[in-house]
């Protein structure tokens, strides 16, 4: 289950965003994360609250938004969208592709109280 590591890399910046806006509770965190990362949403949140335990981060809402992978065509300079699993240009059925998102790990925001 990778999403445990997902989470441990992503705690001590959230440990450092509560300690620079002197949070003394975080109520709500947004991440985004791109569909290439293969996450389970659910197995995600349980790592982020078994984490989050005794923490300021404890009993906070962690909002967990997807990231579409896009392509970018070396072949027609075409961008698209990926569908189906599908990594072949739609327009020229090249696969000489650059991945331009999917691959993120983003955090969003932090909402808490002082």
């Amino acid at each position: 289950m990778h999403e445990f590591s997902i989470i441990e890399g992503l705690f001590e910046s959230l440990l450092n965003a509560a300690k620079e806006n002197r949070l003394i509770k975080v109520n709500k965190i947004t991440i985004q994360i791109g569909e290439l990362r293969q996450v389970v949403p659910e197995f995600l949140e349980f790592a982020f609250k078994k984490i989050a335990e005794n923490t300021v981060f404890s009993g906070a809402e962690l909002i967990i938004e997807k990231i579409t992978v896009q392509i970018y065509c070396k072949t027609c300079d075409k961008k698209f969208i990926v569908k189906d699993n599908i990594y072949a240009c739609p327009k020229c059925n090249s696969v000489a592709i650059d991945i331009l998102t999917g691959k993120e790990i983003i955090l969003k925001t932090i909402e808490g109280e002082k």
